[in-house]
């Protein structure tokens, strides 16, 4: 019995055939968490569009393409996409073409995949003897309380986001802030960022952040939250209500995963300086936090996203160490030419939450809540 998505694991357990499709860095993870002991799931194949580049198997797995696949592969197989969001379309179409139609999406930002991944870490926690907590169970050990603090949870906008096919209206409790206001005229939400204390014009570095800057400055809440106009976190208005009158510090998203581990995929896809000046700023300026940082990237997961729900005082505290920090890594490491990696200070921040809640984590009261992620 698995504590997420324990239904769907149980019938991907039942497949004849059970094929990755996708052969990447994502592929990697999914197969490092479906081999595991924990799910002992029977993948048969990872399958490609085309051989060219492609390793000729993967952790034991041998990758075939489609030609070898009309011979190796029922048609009524089990295929999990394993690749990112931006190649999801085309590869749906890909499948549907050589007439395979039992397929689910595994992308890296998926709830399916995120809730496996839940499972993973959940697992390693326990066999670590430390507590894997979730919002869900602890609201309901506690039973409903009345609501004894007021709890507000932002969700970052920007005036250049793509629209939203899916209805949200079932997170109408979230607060919409738009960041970079101060980098436009254009408003789109009724509270921004430039208001008060501020720094939004840092917002092309800093991404959400600013939002977080914002209200740790400017919104007095006994609880506060912070989430995207994408992801969101899984809590009814009720759940909410529940939170503010509960004995929970802190609310955190199922972490992500990184292998080898989480410093290599960083140098990996980011700016490698970077992390060796975020390095340098801990040590300087929060060295007691250093075996905290050790333990992060040398291990293989953190919390992404820089979402978080918790305790006023918390948030006072977290900001307060956090902002030195990235203010520190700004002032060494300057602006880049590519957009993407011109956001380090988000992608460093979100390593640094999870360096935070590794040192305090017997400090507070965390728990996980699911994430849903918005195509």
């Amino acid at each position: 019995m698995y504590y997420y998505a324990n239904e769907i694991i149980q019938k991907m357990k039942k497949e004849e055939q059970l094929i990755i499709f996708g052969a990447g860095n994502i592929a990697r993870l999914v197969l490092e968490c479906l081999l595991s002991e924990l799910y002992r799931l029977p993948v048969k194949y990872c399958l490609v569009s085309d051989m060219g580049g492609n390793p000729e198997q993967i952790k034991g797995i041998p990758v075939i393409d489609y030609t070898e696949a009309k011979r190796l592969v029922s048609k009524d197989a089990l295929i999990l996409i394993a690749m990112s969001e931006k190649h999801l379309e085309s590869a749906v179409e890909s499948l549907c073409f050589h007439g395979y139609q039992n397929i689910i999406p595994l992308t890296f930002e998926n709830d399916l995949w995120s809730l496996l991944r839940g499972n993973y870490y959940r697992a390693e926690r326990l066999s670590q003897k430390k507590q894997y907590l979730t919002v869900e169970e602890e609201l309901e050990r506690s039973g409903y309380r009345k609501e004894t603090g007021t709890i507000s949870v932002y969700t970052a906008r920007c005036h250049v986001d793509r629209a939203l096919k899916e209805d949200i209206s079932r997170f109408c409790w979230e607060i919409p802030i738009q960041v970079g206001a101060a980098l436009t005229k254009e408003r789109i939400c009724d509270i921004c960022d430039d208001v008060g204390e501020h720094i939004s014009e840092k917002n092309q570095q800093y991404c959400e952040l600013t939002a977080l800057y914002w209200i740790w400055k400017n919104d007095r809440s006994d609880y506060v939250g912070l989430g995207h106009y994408r992801r969101h976190f899984e809590l009814t208005k009720e759940q909410l209500g529940q939170l503010a009158g509960s004995d929970i510090d802190v609310v955190l998203t199922i972490p992500i995963m990184d292998i080898p581990n989480v410093e290599a995929v960083y140098r990996r896809d980011h700016i490698g300086a970077d992390w060796d000046v975020m390095l340098e700023a801990v040590r300087t300026l929060s060295p007691e936090y250093m075996p905290a940082v050790q333990e992060m990237q040398s291990g293989k997961f953190y919390y992404a996203y820089n979402m978080f729900i918790m305790r006023r005082e918390i948030l006072e505290d977290y900001c307060s160490w956090l902002f030195p920090i990235l203010f520190y890594c700004e002032k060494r490491c300057g602006e880049k030419e590519d957009i993407y990696q011109n956001r380090y200070i988000g992608f460093i921040a979100e390593h640094l939450m999870s360096v935070y809640f590794l040192y305090h984590e017997r400090d507070y009261k965390i728990v996980h809540a699911k994430k849903h992620f918005i195509l």
